[in-house]
């Protein structure tokens, strides 16, 4: 007798009241804000309480979120033009035009190729055999591959999904049998996996084309008068960011600790697992060949400028060719649920973020900062705005969305109260990388590595929140510190 599938109804009661409730009160919004605005905002904060107490898996609560911006009348399924052609309100249905999501799907059927023939096992038993004495051994390793990657791949979630999580992946479920979904998952996959995310933090940090976000706020900065080059940015980050790549392991070593702490005999037991493996077979020789191919290509989008020489499309490229030569089939791609999922429900909220920007809602907020910090000190001013900076992001499920709408508002207020812009340009800026340490939706890497069942969102918000602290302090003291030192203000 077939039944019901299991709905957990009482996740309902939280985002229905909240979001009735600041629906309801639109008459009475604060001014300068138009109704779409406020009511944009109600969903959009409904929705993320239903993520928080997933009435539904994530992709069920934001697509009931998306058909109610529909009821409501917030958007179209399609998009509404003018008499020129010109998109005057974006529809529901091009949200699942989305780069980075389609970006990442693409590197979860990679990843799946990776682990199908072997290559990631591989991967796994050469860093165990090396590094693998300790399990905090494997996170110092792992952070430093990210912040090598970080300077040859252009993209977070590109060089999260499409490298870092495969190893993580093959380290933890075929190294040490730790899964996914499971209570094994605390053996060790949950702390290298929370370690990897923070590694791509930092990795994006370190360098101007470590993320898309960045390269906003240096087209942005030219606008105040400031200019950041590679070397500028590298050399202001080097030092906080170091410091961080020592402390950071470490606390989350102290804060989720591993029930596997040492394996004083993992050399000989990774090169026993690889003298059984042997040689590379040809589908491994094949994914290798992808896998450099797909890096080679990714650093090299940094450089040219070809509009096929995407992250994007070289992560559909890479999954063709794996397709073509057999390593993966249509049904591995189809398989793959975690690549569909993170399309769903990443493409929508970037949709609703997106919606906030274009009625109004984010221009209004960075207004009402402008106005409310007005005759304060700029030592102060630019402490505020960081920290505004860094905590809005839970308002945004995209880097890039919030470096647009707020990077250029919050500068201009700093300078305007007599902040330096050099350092001004640069704190927020490096806010902007940093601020990826707040939800499971902040950005690309987040959506992979907070979705694949080794980390609870519970656990996940809470770590990230004691983190992000950590980042704040460090870049606001001996971040700038060492900016002043270097003459960047």
């Amino acid at each position: 007798m077939k039944t019901l599938e299991k709905v957990n109804y009482k996740g309902f009661i939280w985002p229905i009241i909240i979001g009735i409730v600041l629906y309801l009160i639109t008459p009475i919004r604060p001014a300068g804000l138009s109704a779409e605005a406020w009511q944009m905002f109600a969903i959009f904060v409904a929705t993320i309480v239903g993520c928080i107490t997933k009435p539904l898996p994530i992709g069920g609560t934001t697509l009931t979120g998306l058909v109610v911006m529909v009821l409501v009348g917030l958007a179209p399924m399609k998009d509404v033009t003018n008499a020129k052609g010109v998109v005057v309100n974006s529809g529901v249905l091009s949200a699942f035009g989305n780069s980075s999501s389609w970006l990442i799907a693409m590197a979860f059927i990679m990843a799946h190729g990776i682990s199908k023939t072997g290559l990631g096992n591989r991967i796994a038993y050469i860093m165990i055999q090396k590094f693998g004495k300790k399990s905090i051994g494997i996170g110092y390793a792992i952070t430093g591959l990210e912040l090598i990657l970080g300077a040859l791949i252009p993209s977070n979630s590109a060089r999260t999904g499409g490298v870092v999580w495969p190893i993580v992946q093959s380290v933890a479920d075929d190294g040490y049998d730790s899964k996914p979904n499971d209570s094994s998952r605390k053996k060790i996959g949950a702390y290298i996996n929370f370690t990897a995310f923070h590694a791509n933090v930092l990795s994006t940090a370190l360098f101007i084309t470590g993320a898309a976000p960045n390269m906003v706020a240096q087209q942005m900065a030219v606008q105040k008068g400031y200019s950041m080059t590679w070397g500028g940015w590298f050399l202001a980050a080097i030092v906080p960011v170091l410091i961080l790549a020592v402390i950071i392991p470490f606390v989350i070593y102290k804060m989720y600790p591993p029930e596997i702490k040492e394996t004083p005999d993992a050399k000989e037991w990774a090169g026993g697992k690889l003298n059984e493996m042997g040689p590379m077979t040809k589908p491994e020789k094949i994914m290798t060949a992808v896998f450099i191919l797909a890096i080679v290509m990714w650093v090299m989008s940094s450089f040219i400028k070809i509009p096929q020489l995407n992250a994007t499309f070289v992560a559909f490229l890479a999954v063709v060719i794996l397709l073509i030569t057999g390593v993966l089939t249509i049904q591995d791609a189809l398989k793959e649920t975690g690549a569909w999922n993170i399309l769903i429900w990443l493409s929508i909220l970037v949709f609703m973020a997106g919606k906030l920007i274009s009625y109004g809602f984010i221009s209004w907020f960075s207004s009402l900062v402008s106005h409310s910090l007005h005759g304060i000190s700029w030592e102060l001013v630019l402490a505020i705005l960081v920290i505004l900076m860094f905590y809005t992001h839970y308002l945004f499920a995209s880097g890039t969305a919030h470096v647009t709408a707020l990077y250029l508002p919050f500068l201009s207020v700093a300078v305007a109260t007599g902040a330096p812009v050099g350092l001004s340009a640069m704190l927020l800026a490096f806010t902007g990388a940093v601020m990826a340490s707040t939800t499971h939706y902040a950005n690309g890497p987040a959506s992979v590595l907070a979705s694949n069942g080794y980390v609870t969102q519970g656990e996940w918000w809470k770590m990230n929140f004691v983190l992000g602290l950590i980042y704040l302090i460090v870049f606001g003291t001996v971040g700038t510190l060492w900016m002043k030192v270097i003459g960047v203000w």
